[in-house]
C-alpha cells in the first residue's frame, strides 16, 4: 500500500469517526427539543379553584338561630336590626305606634339620629309606607332619611302579623333575598311569641 493510499484511508477513518460523532449529538439535540416542543403543546397544569366563599349563608343561617332563640318581642326587633346591618350599610327596624312610624334599632344611621328614635308620620315615610301598605317588598332610588349613595337602592320590608304590617326592616344596598328571609322570618317568631303570650294570659285568667 503506498503512503497516499494509507494517508487516503486515515482520513476516511477520521471522517467516520466526526460524521458518528456529529449524528449522535444532532440526534441527542433533535430528542431534546421534541421534548421541549410538547412540553410547550400540553397547557400548563392550572392551580386548584379557590373553596367557595359560605360566609353569607353561615351569617343567614345563624341570623335566623338567633330569631328562633330570642325570648321577647323587642329581642327579634333588635336582633332582627343587627342581622340586617351585618349585611348593609345601613338598616333599621321600625314599628307603627299612634300613626306613626317609630325606630327601635338603628345601625350606621347619622349621628343626628342618635338622640332619640326616628319619628316619621304614616304618609310621608316614602318607601317604608309602600311596604306597609303593600305588605310587600318596596324599593326606591331615594331614602325618607338622606340621599342615596350612586347606585345604591332603598329596599323596605313589612313585618305582618296575622296579615297585617306591624312594622318594617329598612335597608341600603343589600341582598334582597337575604332581606327578606330575615323580614318573614322575624315575622313568624314575632307571631309565635305573640301567641304564647296570648295563650299564657288566657291561661292564667281561667
Amino acid at each position: 500500500m503506498t503512503l497516499d493510499e494509507r494517508l487516503q484511508r486515515a482520513v476516511d477513518a477520521l471522517g467516520e469517526k466526526f460524521n458518528e460523532k456529529f449524528r449522535d449529538e444532532l440526534t441527542r439535540e433533535l430528542q431534546s427539543l421534541s421534548e421541549d416542543l410538547k412540553a410547550q403543546a400540553q397547557p400548563a397544569p392550572q392551580p386548584p379553584p379557590p373553596p367557595p366563599d359560605n360566609s353569607a349563608i353561615i351569617r343567614l343561617a345563624d341570623a335566623v338561630r338567633a330569631l328562633d332563640a330570642a325570648p321577647t318581642l323587642s329581642d327579634v326587633l333588635n336582633t332582627l336590626a343587627t342581622s340586617a346591618g351585618n349585611e348593609s350599610p345601613r338598616a333599621g327596624v321600625f314599628v307603627i305606634r299612634d300613626n306613626e312610624l317609630r325606630s327601635v334599632r338603628l345601625c350606621e344611621f347619622p349621628a343626628r339620629y342618635e338622640d332619640a328614635p326616628i319619628a316619621l308620620p304614616l304618609g310621608e315615610a316614602g318607601v317604608l309606607d309602600e311596604a306597609i301598605a303593600r305588605r310587600a317588598v318596596a324599593t326606591s332610588p331615594t331614602s325618607p332619611f338622606d340621599e342615596l349613595p350612586p347606585d345604591v337602592i332603598a329596599i323596605a320590608l313589612p313585618l305582618v302579623l296575622a296579615g297585617a304590617s306591624v312594622g318594617v326592616l329598612y335597608v341600603e344596598g343589600a341582598d334582597l333575598p337575604t332581606m327578606e328571609i330575615l323580614a318573614r322570618f322575624a315575622s313568624r317568631a314575632l307571631e309565635a311569641l305573640t301567641a304564647m303570650k296570648t295563650a299564657r294570659a288566657i291561661a292564667e285568667g281561667v
